[in-house]
């Protein structure tokens, strides 16, 4: 479940020297200015905006920045603008942004490894194969010469990349006897077409 919403945060309050436009009184009415933005599980996420709401200390006449007259609506823009958006507003978008990043940056890290692993494969690896778009299994390597590899077949598929843990769960057994030899560059080719998903040494 995931709990997101929006809260505010006090930005700024000033003593107004024009009249209340309730009461007339001089020198009586504030402004505050509020930061609204977005939160997912209480974490700052992206700012969404500023409210205003002025009140007036001798006839308590409280207005939002809606119901303001033009007077006061011009007086809110100034105060607004002076009202800097705090940058931990931004900390969830922060957060994302060096999430998506070291995503990316580990992806890459892990398509080199499995570059070089598939190159030069090790009797024992673990290939995670995709057979077709719905269909996945695994590949052992038995054997390897100086032009080929010799793989064991798993007997098992599943419809999910997520379904491979409990293929592996079966253990060596699950491998069949027979091993079917793949030229170097053919592995490579499969590889690079992206049904080998992954390589587990």
């Amino acid at each position: 479940m995931i709990i997101y919403g929006w809260k505010s945060t006090h930005l700024k309050q000033e003593l107004l020297e024009q009249g209340c436009p309730s009461c007339g009184k001089q020198n009586t009415v504030t402004m505050a200015v509020f930061q609204r933005y977005a939160h997912v599980f209480w974490i700052p996420l992206v700012p969404i905006g500023k409210q205003g709401v002025s009140r007036c200390q001798h006839c308590g006449d409280t207005l939002n920045h809606t119901q303001m007259p033009s007077s006061l609506k011009k007086t809110y823009g100034e105060v607004k603008t002076r009202s800097k958006v705090p940058v931990w507003t931004f900390s969830g978008l922060a957060i994302l942004s060096g999430l998506i990043v070291a995503g990316v940056v580990n992806g890459r890290q892990q398509t080199a490894r499995n570059e070089a692993m598939i190159a030069a494969p090790h009797k024992g690896d673990i290939l995670e194969v995709r057979i077709k778009s719905d269909s996945y299994t695994l590949y052992k390597v038995a054997d390897i010469t100086p032009d080929s590899a010799y793989l064991l077949m798993n007997q098992y598929e599943t419809n999910k990349i997520s379904g491979l843990s409990a293929i592996k769960g079966k253990g060596q057994s699950a491998f069949l006897a027979t091993p079917v030899g793949f030229g170097r560059k053919e592995l490579k080719s499969l590889f690079d077409q992206g049904m080998i998903i992954d390589i587990e040494r």
